[in-house]
């Protein structure tokens, strides 16, 4: 599809050129009139001005310029021929007195005669003269339009650039908006013509804000109300398991409890979900150690990683430096987004397997790795699995398939980003986020050696 730059530009181009040619045939046509009105004078002074005595053989030299010639003939009141500059040309005598027209071997003649002394007089010029000379002074006075055409059109192809930008800007500014920043966009800084354009955007994202705000408070609705009854079940189950040691029931009663658990955890991540799924002001960020973060939600996932017998622990840096790594956030939907790779890490590793999470700093970024010796993720889904409710299908583990969709939600809040790849082993899955690091005093220390013990780089799990 032809740009509305190319499409304007054609346009006015198109027009300008018509114009030009227009206006050079309009100067033609005006030339030709003033030419033969100068002619026709011409013509009628040098029939006033012959001379008196003549012959057939007498020579007559008419006009300084051979373009300007012009044949002069006399004639007897008997139409006997008495003299004509152009013996070769038999030009027809006619019968009129004035101006008038005539044709010679298919060539038009301007004719001028009149009687003086008993002679008839007959002075002729080939128009074709008159429409040569009108062309030529009228392309002459289109050369310097020629000239400025390719001007005018690099000119026209700026100021027609320069008129769009304003829609660039608004490209721009629509292409820089994401699903959490649906406000309105200023209409005082475009021009009027694209007002009808930003009222239909302002509307569109009224609606998706109004369509968005419902779809939240429905979730966290939800889930609220369903907190109760799955709270009361699991009471209820463990009422029966303490009172019903029947071995035949365990088997049910435990598959009751993992669907139980499986359900709470939906509910769980669908009111995480509905209460960090907009943009929190920046007066909620702090300063956050994050060897701090790590300590914690790894002493908060460590019953369920032992329950599982998944070795979890806490990587110390690769320099054997201690210096505390601070980044700007909040630390409540940090230690959400952290824990979210931490859980998942732990649910997908297999029995007696390792999830390492470790903190580093590069190019003025904090880098917060997680990493497993599980089945990891193949490289063409490792986009989709940040997608609301995707799930990998067998994978034979239990989720809500919004851990992962969360946690970048919560990054994009942060203007931090995660990346998920292979580990230095090529075994299992690491993910990255990358947020951007704080400036910190060198000679405070990190204190996740007192809430968590530290091992080394490379170091074998110690797996009981």
């Amino acid at each position: 599809m032809i740009s509305i730059r190319r499409k304007l530009l054609m346009y006015l181009f198109g027009g300008m050129i018509s114009a030009t040619l227009l206006a050079g045939f309009a100067t033609y046509v005006q030339v030709r009139h003033e030419m033969n009105e100068m002619f026709d004078y011409q013509l009628q002074q040098i029939a006033t001005a012959f001379p008196t005595e003549l012959s057939v053989s007498h020579t007559l030299q008419v006009g300084d310029d051979s373009e300007d010639e012009v044949m002069l003939q006399i004639w007897y009141k008997d139409n006997q021929l008495l003299f004509t500059s152009a013996p070769t040309i038999q030009l027809r005598r006619v019968n009129t007195i004035g101006f008038s027209k005539t044709r010679l071997n298919q060539q038009n003649w301007r004719v001028y005669s009149q009687l003086d002394q008993g002679r008839f007089i007959q002075v002729s010029q080939p128009t074709a003269i008159r429409n040569r000379m009108a062309a030529s002074m009228a392309l002459r006075s289109l050369i310097p339009f020629v000239v400025l055409i390719p001007l005018l059109g690099l000119l026209i192809w700026i100021v027609v650039g320069r008129a769009l930008q304003p829609i660039g800007r608004l490209a721009a500014s629509i292409n820089q908006r994401t699903p959490e920043t649906l406000e309105s966009i200023s209409d005082g800084v475009y021009p009027p013509e694209l007002q009808p354009m930003l009222l239909a955007l302002n509307g569109l994202l009224a609606r998706l804000e109004q369509a968005r705000t419902t779809q939240r408070a429905f979730v966290s609705d939800a889930a609220h109300e369903l907190r109760t009854p799955l709270a009361a079940l699991k009471l209820q189950l463990q009422l029966v398991e303490r009172d019903n040691q029947d071995p035949e029931l365990q088997p049910g009663l435990g598959k009751l409890h993992q669907r139980l658990n499986r359900a709470s955890h939906l509910v769980q991540q669908l009111l995480t979900l509905a209460r960090h799924e907009g943009r929190l002001p920046d007066r909620r960020y702090q300063k956050v150690n994050l060897q701090l973060l790590v300590a914690g939600v790894v002493s908060d996932l460590a019953p369920q990683a032992e329950h599982k017998h998944v070795d979890l622990g806490v990587i110390a840096a690769a320099d054997g430096s201690d210096h505390a790594i601070y980044a700007y956030g909040d630390v409540e939907n940090l230690r959400i987004l952290l824990g979210n790779l931490v859980d998942n890490a732990v649910r997908y590793t297999p029995a007696y397997g390792r999830v390492d999470v470790s903190v580093s700093s590069a190019d003025g970024y904090a880098l917060l790795q997680v990493s497993d010796n599980g089945p990891g993720i193949p490289a063409a889904d490792r986009e989709r699995v940040f997608d609301r409710f995707y799930r990998r299908e067998g994978s034979g583990v239990s989720g809500s398939g919004l851990g992962l969709f969360i946690a970048r939600t919560i990054a994009a809040q942060h203007d931090a980003t995660i990346e998920l790849g292979n580990p230095d082993d090529g075994q299992g899955l690491l993910a990255t986020l990358r947020i951007k690091q704080m400036v910190a005093d060198p000679r405070s220390r990190s204190a996740t050696r007192t809430a968590f013990p530290l091992r080394e780089q490379h170091e074998s799990p110690n797996i009981s």
